[in-house]
């Protein structure tokens, strides 16, 4: 099964923050995160 890892950066505050490596798309929790990988790209992990 694929993943998709999350391109994590740090703001100037230290904030994190997690990038979608295949839309650009950007989110402010992981939960957030998980959620868009669901149900955007979730057609790329089902069969």
């Amino acid at each position: 099964m694929a993943e998709l890892k999350a391109i994590i950066f740090y703001d100037r505050d230290g904030t994190r923050y997690y990038r979608c490596p295949r839309c650009g798309m950007l989110f402010r929790t992981q939960k957030e995160y998980t959620r868009h990988v669901n149900k955007a790209h979730g057609h790329l992990f089902r069969k």
